[in-house]
């Protein structure tokens, strides 16, 4: 086969200013279109967490109205407590109806210094999101043992302008959009070489994923999965495997601990499943997310009143399988339909599907920047532009690249099983569900533009040998 570029003094300039060029990209957006980190940049590609349904006077962290995540860190900063008012419920309850990495790491910083903890989580994210350029700069380089194609893939990553805007936004994006590709840097490393700390390490990153978005977590056993079988390859893989699994479970173990304590029954980091199931599956299901009055509005007023009455969250959400499976079964040709509209919105974001925007802007006030003049007018045609140059160059390289789908292969499991749990479900108005997939998919970017030059692109060699390589 191709061996794979050593690392040299050339691969480490061409990191370093793969790590430059991503860290002042950001750093520039968050100093000019969000006032150094204090206040929120005028346009969205993720938008705000799911909004509350307190009363519009209610206010938390100074924000009004709030979202649950504004909920949430309140009550860690003030409290340390996991809790706010949740979906199909009429009082803040201790609650594991969302990921906890993401809010708990909020919560720490608010409660520690609450009164910059929106500057401080915004320059933390400009950190992580340099450092993702630097992950997909390495898993390109396992992926297609090319230092070329790494270092495009990984200016791609640096300028992707989603990541950018995403950076001062605060929800989870930038720091799911960083563990994905870390656990994809380790995978494509652990596939070809195994190690057993390369297994500890892959097996945590991955756990890391599933607690950050639950939505994630069948991308992450998937993903355990298929390194456990890789093992075979490899000397003393058996124990590579082993310590994987006890990462991932590790990892994962004390949150599982917390609900089953909590709510007296197994949860798989979240206990909203079937709440996301029956969101994207009742009959006014739009392909997005439902607020709180068209959640209730969905279900009749008497199974409503039954849902309200049950204090156990878990029971409460799970309760909701009859209605998914009876909706299913019932209107199938809907349910295809609705599978469609909920694919489109996970590639392009639900207003795009209405009125043909991939970002949101805001109107400047006390509390979001000023957007320099060009960025203000053509933002959108910056965002339209890239994601559609996105999708066709990385169709063109996943199939280009073909020969290379074994060095690679944990990029085609995240390709695959990423946006699974949104199609089944539901995605979001903007491309929030998205934003983690986008790395594979320049990667392969990276590798349609270099195959554009003839020559500058190699194949593998194949033979009988390869396929038993250890250091394949």
């Amino acid at each position: 086969m191709k061996p794979l570029p050593p690392m040299s003094v050339g691969t480490l300039l061409f990191l370093l200013a793969v790590l430059s060029c991503a860290g002042g990209v950001r750093a520039w957006y968050v100093a000019t279109c969000a006032a150094n980190g204090q206040r929120n940049a005028a346009i969205l590609v993720q938008g705000p967490a799911t909004p509350s349904h307190f009363p519009e006077e209610k206010t938390f962290r100074g924000r009004t109205p709030p979202t649950q995540l504004d909920n949430l860190v309140a009550n860690m900063a003030e409290d340390r407590a996991f809790k706010c008012l949740t979906p199909l419920s009429d009082s803040e309850e201790f609650t594991g109806h969302e990921a906890p990495l993401y809010p708990l790491l909020f919560g720490m910083i608010a409660h520690w210094n609450d009164d910059w903890a929106d500057t401080i989580l915004r320059w933390l994210q400009c950190v992580l999101g340099s450092l993702t350029a630097t992950c997909y700069f390495c898993f390109a380089r396992r992926a297609f043992h090319s230092t070329l194609i790494a270092t495009l893939a990984g200016l791609l990553v640096a300028c992707h302008p989603f990541w950018v805007i995403n950076t001062a936004e605060l929800n989870d994006g930038v720091l799911a959009t960083f563990l994905v590709a870390l656990s994809l840097a380790i995978g494509a490393r652990a596939g070809q070489v195994g190690g057993a700390l390369t297994g500890l390490g892959f097996g945590l990153a991955l756990a890391s994923v599933g607690l950050t978005r639950a939505a994630l977590l069948p991308f992450a056993a998937v993903a355990v999965l298929w390194f456990l079988w890789e093992c075979r390859r490899f000397p003393l893989g058996w124990f590579a495997g082993f310590l994987a699994l006890v990462g991932f479970a590790n990892g994962l173990a004390p949150w599982g601990i917390r609900d089953y304590l909590l709510f007296e029954r197994p949860v798989p980091v979240a206990t909203s499943t079937y709440l996301h199931l029956w969101m994207g599956n009742n009959p006014h299901a739009t392909g997005s997310t439902l607020d709180e009055a068209a959640l209730r509005s969905s279900l009749p007023p008497d199974r409503l009143k039954e849902l309200l009455a049950e204090s156990n969250q878990a029971n409460r959400y799970n309760a909701l399988a009859p209605d998914v499976w009876q909706e299913v079964c019932a209107h199938p040709a809907d349910t295809l339909a609705r599978r469609i509209q909920a694919t489109l919105a996970f590639l392009l974001g639900d207003q795009w599907l209405k009125e043909r925007q991939l970002g949101a802007l805001l109107e400047s006030n006390d509390s979001v920047a000023e957007l320099p003049a060009w960025l203000r007018d053509h933002a959108e045609t910056i965002l339209q532009g890239t994601l559609l140059g996105l999708l066709v160059l990385a169709l063109l390289g996943w199939r280009w690249s073909y020969a290379w789908r074994r060095y690679g292969r944990i990029g085609v499991i995240a390709v695959l099983l990423i946006p699974l749990p949104y199609i089944l479900s539901h995605a979001e108005s903007l491309s929030g569900p998205r934003l983690p997939l986008d790395g594979v998919l320049l990667c392969y970017a990276a590798f349609a533009l270099a195959s554009l030059i003839p020559g500058l692109v190699g194949t593998p060699k194949s033979s009988s040998s390869d396929v038993q390589s250890p250091k394949a």
